[in-house]
């Protein structure tokens, strides 16, 4: 051997040593599989501290109007002279809002408007969507170097663009800063709640990017969950439209923002962006939630238990594959807040059946799922209904794989010029299972509803539920003799 390979065998040794020692512990044996993974850094993580900026600067600083409380706050966590919100009519661009505070003469913003900014504006090219926002150098008055960008805002029915001039920090030309802006600017028009402008602002990112730092996910995760402790639950009842036996014979529980009394549709848009973990909480918590305030809400009304009649609770698919799932469930069975006879679970045919078990895509996602109704079934001894079928994912396959109790067919059915036929079609199929068929509930009948409630018993519907019947209410009732005879109306004419 000569002396070149004995140095480099001595270097390879002891560079092979010392890798060794990083994975040994003090009883020589190897520990690479006890140590700590770390996850790979996002980009994202760099603009948390902008975003916590924006939002401090939001809360600091009302103004007037809560789009001009978010472009004040644009302007000061950015560093830069104004923000300013542009809209295009006939042809001329003009300002539609501007932020209140500015490092800027009027003389010199008339300036960069009319001198730098307006001469490089391009419909085509700043509404491009291979790109997002675009930006210029430019020199003030006093020679100093600054940037503008423009970000596109809004293109029907007026073209809409954010400038925000004055900058000079380089890491804000960027599209991640522009998502940020553009969110959190147009999220203020909507709402002035500190929290679902942040909400809106991560779910941009989310969206648009499809993975977010770990930091900024806890924090989605932490804001989806006061917000949904804020919901309440209301109860929408369900009708036996038989002529000669009219009747509530059942409730379903519908979440419900108590400010407005409208469906917090944003924590389920956030829900099914988000994922598992997030549709879990939710399904948990207005699960809880329904089934406690109708054993309160029933007692009025239903003092024996003859007179009970059961509660539906919507659920996700993917939230009834999760133990923390089937836990709750049987958790409020085992402490008696409701019978199992008397609760009915509504899968939602508006998302996929899970496609994965432990990371391995299923080859049958179907028959995966079916299995796990099983276990609810078998062991719980609760029911299930195939929800909004019509829509979505809905599917014979599904319907007829899994032999629901109860399914409800979507309101967009009826406006279906064929939706007699397929109303048929769904009992014939439900109607399968002699042993045990499905009992078919029409949603959404209203005072516009484009068939008739004599109609649909004539197509064989025997159960429908809408405001027809009752709008959603914090409270269970019996139907008053006036609705009663209105809907009996209804039926014979």
């Amino acid at each position: 051997m000569n002396q070149l390979q004995h140095s480099q065998q001595s270097t390879s040794k002891q560079y092979l040593d010392n890798i060794k020692l990083e994975f040994l512990d003090e009883s020589e044996e190897v520990s690479i599989f006890n140590q700590q993974a770390k996850y790979l850094h996002s980009h994202l993580e760099y603009y948390e501290d902008f975003i916590d900026k924006l939002i401090v600067k939001f809360k600091s600083n009302p103004y007037s109007t809560a789009s001009i409380t978010a472009l004040n706050a644009i302007v000061a966590a950015s560093g830069a002279s104004k923000c300013l919100v542009l809209e295009n009519h006939e042809s001329t661009w003009g300002i539609k809002s501007q932020s209140n505070y500015t490092e800027i003469k009027a003389e010199d913003f008339e300036d960069v408007i009319t001198n730098r900014i307006l001469p490089v504006i391009n419909n085509e090219y700043i509404f491009n969507p291979a790109q997002f926002g675009i930006y210029s150098r430019y020199n003030d008055n006093q020679g100093t170097s600054k940037v503008f960008i423009a970000l596109p805002i809004k293109t029907v029915p007026k073209y809409e663009i954010m400038v925000v001039f004055g900058l000079v920090a380089s890491e804000y030309l960027t599209e991640v800063y522009g998502k940020i802006i553009s969110s959190f600017y147009q999220a203020s028009l909507f709402y002035n709640e500190v929290e679902l402008l942040e909400a809106s602002i991560l779910d941009s990112l989310k969206f648009n990017y499809g993975f977010v730092s770990s930091s900024l996910y806890h924090k989605r995760f932490d804001l989806f969950t006061q917000r949904l402790k804020q919901m309440v639950m209301y109860f929408e009842p369900v009708l036996h439209i038989e002529p000669e036996d009219l009747f509530i014979s059942g409730w379903e529980a519908l979440a419900r923002n108590p400010i407005n009394h409208t469906a917090p549709s944003d924590l389920f848009t956030a829900a099914e962006l988000w994922g598992s973990n997030f549709t879990v909480a939710l399904d948990q918590y207005f699960l809880d939630v329904a089934t406690e305030l109708y054993r309160h809400a029933r007692k009025s009304v239903q003092r024996r238990a003859g007179d009970v009649v059961p509660l539906s609770v919507n659920v996700y698919p993917e939230s009834l594959m999760r133990m923390e799932y089937f836990e709750a469930v049987r958790k409020i069975i085992k402490d008696k807040v409701i019978s199992p006879r008397n609760l009915v679970l509504e899968i939602s045919e508006k998302t996929d059946l899970p496609q994965f078990a432990d990371g391995i895509r299923l080859k049958n996602p179907l028959q995966n799922f079916k299995k796990q109704l099983l276990e609810y079934v078998s062991k719980l001894k609760i029911r299930f209904a195939i929800d909004d079928f019509g829509v979505g994912y809905a599917s014979v396959s599904r319907l007829a794989g899994l032999n629901p109790s109860h399914v409800k067919i979507d309101r967009e059915l009826l406006y279906n010029h064929s939706s007699d036929i397929i109303i048929r079609f769904v009992h014939d199929l439900v109607g399968a299972n002699n042993l045990n068929p499905a009992k078919v509930i029409v949603e959404g009948i209203d005072e516009n509803t484009p068939i008739s409630l004599r109609s649909l018993r004539e197509v064989g519907v025997s159960y429908i539920q809408g405001h027809l019947v009752g709008k959603p209410q914090p409270e269970v009732y019996r139907l008053s003799q006036d609705k009663y005879d209105d809907l009996k109306k209804r039926l014979l004419h």
